[in-house]
């Protein structure tokens, strides 16, 4: 059957373009490749589709290509950056396409995000740069972490992840010319956008005849920070159905919102506490091999549905399907030649589809986007756990060689060479693991910027010559730019400093690379990097507790006018609501935060300048170093400098305060998801199943609270076990085991303090089961007790008489029979309803309706002062990494040829 030509305008290369061609052969038509470059698609080697060459960026020569095509069916770009042309030919010449005006708006991604704001769809704050003053000028007003892209792109290409004003400039150079080597594109004008925390997904969608269908909603997994390559993905996502419907109306939105009319439409989200917010609309197939996962789990093909749909077939939506499907990526962890690369495992049948994306003897370039991929599995089953097990057990058999280059080889040989002690190979194993900059990313982040301030300094003071700073600046930069990953894997025989001086020392030269560390030791660098460490953690910490206190606020309000038992001892005590219990905690994590904020405040003192612990001899400016860190001032005493860790401990003991607290309100409220107490009811997809007992819902989250806070107190007790007998003098006591035990601390607190805002945020209070053990009145007796005193009958007599008559009532009444007794008894005292005796009391920051609305003011005027201290504190060490980057700049840009 011949079914005429088709033309696809350019491909994708490691996704599902090939794919299309070949199916569009077999589905009937001719298929014709335009492209510019026929050599940037290997798959070419095989008879897939004619090739024509032709300009590509101009859409008229595309047109021409087609005019020329006989009897042609479709016009079809896989390329993100063509579809928009391919579009343009289809429409012009009558063939089936969505709109060129709004697929160019969805391909520039601040005119989406514009036209999205318009029409009220969630998405992130973003904003607009083409220069390095709009960099600046923005980042001096934005909360860290920020995400930095280009306007135009896919696969994540220049797409970065900053926590620092320093990452933000770097990640908008380097976008610039992120997609020159892909299209030959150079990007202009660059997105910095808020990023957005919560977990990522994909619907994906196909408009047809005036109706958007859903094809399914997709759960993405992604690699570590800060780039945004997506290593897996799970169909459907593991959601509730009646969610997996209201997010495929929220994305079915968001592609009417911008127009898109025909065709398949990738919608990217995030579901935050607040919703879900689109992060972007892409006019295409989804890439990463999507579209092939979800045909093997629908069991219709994705690429024939697509062809034929752009051929002039009606759509028919696929059934829902019955299996679930999984992908999962193999990416290469560094640069180097690929000696070796394949399956040690041959698939199971839940393996439909196992492939390599790179061939053995290829050079590999770690680019932090989708072409670090070596090799995908896909995996389908009845379960969405079986199919990611399959993938993964296949992925995991990967081997996989790759040689790193000559100069690489010379860096370790330099770092050998640096000195004569080699520690035995069983000692080095414990001690001295490879390089992991998933583990070890931050600590040469931290490194490199005090290389910066340093090197100004001692450029400043005239110590080192400006044009040696200048190069060994550069080759920092280069570092950073590349997030170290020259530095993955390597041996680290004697610290992870002197591996990354070694490399250093390689590319610039031993000479210049000698200058780097005069006037300083390890001992002060270690310091200052704990100091680094630890600000950033408590800021961090503290930002997630605001988190936690917005939601703690808004349950508050909402609960505020409920009735609910205070309880005592676990006893009901007196008639009071969920708000009041949640402004409580409210206060107390504010107190705590309150704290590490003034923690922040303590980590003043910059150690660079110490040395060993004895100072220097040379001519330094600590001061300056100090300031260009963020710091206020350099130590006083040089031993003071690199001996104390007083601020590691109290930051530890703030956050096993921290925990202690979320673990007692994470125990309040497992108690009350209990049957006999039945007060709050947490959702399904935060709880879990018993594997025996078919009707048992685990409110499990709580548990993982209460447990983060024996980990963050064992980290504070680990640390002040290993310091407290420790000389006051460097040693590995105190800068090894005394700060170690930060990370371990930093991870629990993080995570309990995550699934408290998550528990509170989407609690629901079940106002009857709250009000049903107050309705016979006991708890009401004590306001009647002090409305006897306040006629004239002593305390301690009333609270006798109103003991006893409650004495007399008999258990095996009813709740109305009791609290008929006692109205009988207390007429004139006691409160005619619940709400009238939780109103009265107002006095000493009781339930009471004006104490509660005092104390929600108060509340949200600290939590908005507490706020903006923190963004102060960001802002500051914004603006000294941003200084200090422009020293680095002045330095280079008078020496460009050092």
């Amino acid at each position: 059957m011949n079914r005429g030509s088709f033309l696809f305008v350019e491909s994708n290369t490691t996704g599902t373009g090939e794919l299309l061609m070949k199916r569009a052969g077999v589905l009937g038509f001719e298929p014709y490749l335009v492209t510019r470059n026929p050599s940037r698609y290997p798959f070419l080697k095989g008879v897939v589709a004619r090739v024509i060459e032709a300009e590509t960026r101009d859409p008229d020569e595309i047109a021409g290509v087609a005019a020329n095509l006989t009897s042609l069916a479709g016009v079809y770009s896989s390329s993100d950056y063509f579809v928009e042309s391919a579009s343009r030919v289809a429409k012009a010449i009558g063939l089936p396409a969505a709109s060129p005006d709004a697929i160019a708006t969805c391909r520039n991604k601040w005119k989406q995000i514009t036209e999205l704001q318009r029409q009220s769809i969630s998405a992130p704050e973003t904003r607009l740069v083409t220069s390095l003053r709009d960099v600046e000028n923005i980042l001096a007003q934005a909360i860290f972490p920020v995400v930095v892209k280009p306007v135009s792109g896919s696969g994540s290409s220049g797409v970065r992840l900053c926590d620092s004003a320093a990452d933000a400039v770097k990640a908008f150079e380097s976008a610039k010319d992120a997609l020159l080597d892909q299209v030959d594109l150079r990007s202009p004008e660059i997105l910095i956008q808020q990023y957005v925390e919560g977990k990522e997904y994909s619907a994906e969608m196909i408009a047809y005849d005036g109706t958007l269908h859903c094809l399914g909603i997709i759960a993405k997994h992604k690699g570590p920070p800060p780039c945004f390559v997506e290593v897996g993905h799970d169909f459907p996502a593991p959601l509730p159905q009646s969610l997996l419907h209201e997010l495929a109306s929220f994305a079915g939105g968001a592609v009417s919102a911008l127009g898109l009319d025909f065709g398949p439409a990738h919608v990217e989200f995030v579901i935050t506490d607040s919703g879900p917010v689109v992060i972007e609309v892409n006019p295409r197939l989804a890439g990463g091999m999507i579209p092939v996962m979800l045909s093997h789990a629908l069991g219709t093909s994705i690429p024939d549905m697509v062809i034929e749909l752009y051929g002039g077939d009606a759509f028919t939506l696929p059934q829902a399907s019955k299996r679930a499907g999984a992908i999962r990526f193999r990416v290469a962890h560094k640069s180097g030649m690929l000696k070796r690369l394949g399956f040690s495992r041959t698939p199971e049948p839940t393996v439909p589809e196992a492939s390599l994306l790179k061939s053995e003897g290829d050079e590999l370039q770690i680019n932090g986007d989708f072409r670090d991929r070596v090799a995908y599995a896909v995996g389908v089953a009845d379960e969405l756990h079986a199919a990611a097990t399959a993938a993964e057990q296949m992925i995991e058999s990967i081997m996989i060689d790759i040689e790193t280059t000559a100069g690489e080889s010379d860096n370790k040989d330099a770092e050998s060479k640096e000195g004569t002690w080699t520690l035995h190979p069983e000692a080095m194993k414990l001690l001295a693991p490879p390089i992991e900059i998933s583990r070890d990313g931050r600590q040469l982040q931290f490194q490199a910027a005090i290389d910066e301030a340093h090197l100004v300094m001692l450029a400043d003071q005239g110590l080192v010559s400006q044009a040696a700073a200048a190069d060994l600046l550069k080759h920092i930069l280069d570092l950073q730019d590349e997030g170290f990953q020259s530095l993955e894997g390597r041996d680290a025989r004697r610290g992870i400093y002197l591996a990354y001086e070694a490399e250093l020392a390689a590319r610039a030269g031993p000479e210049k690379a000698g200058w780097l560390h005069l006037a300083r030791s390890r001992n002060d660098l270690n310091a200052t990097i704990s100091l680094l460490l630890l600000r950033e953690v408590a800021c961090s910490i503290s930002q997630q507790m605001g988190i936690a206190q917005d939601a703690l606020l808004q349950r508050a309000e909402e609960g505020a006018r409920l009735v609910a038992p205070l309880y005592s001892q676990y006893q009901i005590a007196l008639p009071a609501s969920p708000g009041h219990y949640l402004l409580g905690a409210f206060f107390a994590l504010g107190r705590e935060r309150q704290r590490l904020q003034n923690l922040l405040k303590e980590v003043r003192e910059c150690p660079m300048g110490a040395g060993a612990g004895g100072g220097t001899s040379m001519s330094i400016n600590p001061l300056k170093t100090a300031i260009l860190l963020g710091f206020e001032q350099p130590s006083f005493n040089s031993l003071d400098a690199v001996a104390s860790r007083d601020l590691h401990l109290h930051g530890l003991s703030l956050f096993a305060g921290v925990s202690i607290l979320l673990s007692r309100l994470a125990q309040d409220l497992q108690v009350w998801t209990t049957r006999e107490f039945a007060l709050i009811d947490v959702p399904r997809n935060l709880a879990g199943g018993s594997s025996m007992l078919p009707q048992k819902k685990n409110p499990f989250l709580l548990e993982h609270i209460k447990g983060s806070a024996s980990t963050v107190i064992g980290a504070y007790v680990s640390a002040a076990t290993a310091i407290c007998k420790a000389p006051f003098s460097n040693s590995i006591e105190a800068s090894n085991y005394g700060c170690s035990p930060l990370g371990l601390a930093e991870d629990a607190l993080k995570r309990a303090i995550t699934l408290t805002s998550l528990v509170v945020q989407f609690m629901s209070f079940n106002a009857a089961s709250m009000r049903k053990n107050l309705e016979d009145g006991l708890a009401m007796t004590t306001v009647a007790a002090e409305r006897m005193s306040s006629q004239g009958v002593p305390f301690r007599d009333a609270h006798t008489q109103v003991s006893e008559i409650v004495r007399r009532l008999s258990q095996d009444c009813s709740v109305a029979e009791r609290r008929s007794e006692l109205a009988s008894h207390l007429a004139d005292v006691l409160p005619a309803g619940l709400e009238e005796c939780r109103d009265a009391l107002q006095f000493g920051g009781g339930p009471g309706k004006s104490s509660i609305d005092s104390q929600i003011s108060v509340a949200k005027t600290l939590f908005r002062e507490m706020q903006l201290k923190c963004k102060d504190i960001r802002e500051r060490w914004a603006h000294a990494e941003m200084h200090r980057k422009q020293r680095v700049k002045e330095l280079i840009d008078r020496h460009p040829t050092a």
